[in-house]
């Protein structure tokens, strides 16, 4: 790792077959026999989840911690389809039913129905947070769907409009690193005060670019708070 300025700097050169677990296309708008969504075989079964939900940048799912998880284990959320989860206004304890993806230390639930809030009573804390410091990285923004396995990840501008009409739809974007930051290879994209991402980020979508912005670790993920005046095409 090569520091410059007092900043972090990372090179760019991302794979996009390693360490892809999805086996096929998520065929978007089919339905089973049920009614339900038509998914690939290796999407998780259904589980249930009790946790805290935080909108620190995109939604955000905090478990409580572990034995393999001491900070707490975090979770990206998004609904079916190219579109965000269906959740109760505001954050706090809720209980979400999904089927959860993963690809490396990387988890996202989709959430199946509309999450139901508990009682602030359950003891269901955030996770630990932990700033980083400021850091300039190069690497690709995805949508956090498609780079958990949802769809295999590609290139060009079929992997652009589609990445981007994830985002259109909530779906949190992440930002791909070939090298890992502070041990993690994906860091979670919020906005400079910590809210979701503006549409002027589409434009910056699916292409090798240079990002700055303060990191923060939530749980086991990073989130990069960018700085939107800072972003550069490489």
């Amino acid at each position: 790792m090569l520091c410059l300025t007092g900043m972090g700097f990372i090179g760019y050169g991302l794979s996009r077959h390693a360490d892809d677990p999805a086996a096929g296309l998520l065929r978007l708008g089919e339905r089973d026999g049920a009614g339900g969504p038509v998914r690939p075989d290796d999407w998780g079964g259904e589980e249930i989840l009790r946790g805290h939900v935080s909108r620190f940048g995109p939604p955000l799912l905090h478990l409580p911690p572990s034995g393999e998880f001491p900070r707490g284990r975090v979770m990206l959320l998004a609904g079916d389809g190219k579109k965000g989860p269906d959740l109760p206004a505001g954050s706090g304890p809720m209980e979400l039913r999904g089927s959860v993806l993963r690809r490396g230390a990387i988890e996202m639930l989709v959430v199946e129905g509309q999450g139901q809030p508990l009682d602030a009573s359950t003891g269901l804390n955030p996770a630990m947070h932990e700033p980083l410091g400021r850091w300039r990285i190069a690497g690709e923004i995805c949508d956090g769907k498609c780079y958990a396995g949802a769809m295999r990840p590609g290139s060009g501008l079929a992997h652009k409009a589609c990445a981007n009409l994830c985002l259109i739809g909530e779906i949190p974007a992440v930002f791909v690193t070939v090298d890992p930051i502070a041990g993690s290879r994906f860091l979670v994209l919020a906005g400079p005060d910590g809210r979701p991402l503006p549409a002027d980020v589409y434009d910056w979508v699916g292409i090798p670019v240079e990002l700055q912005g303060e990191v923060e670790r939530i749980g086991n993920v990073l989130v990069l708070r960018l700085e939107l005046t800072r972003m550069r095409r490489l």
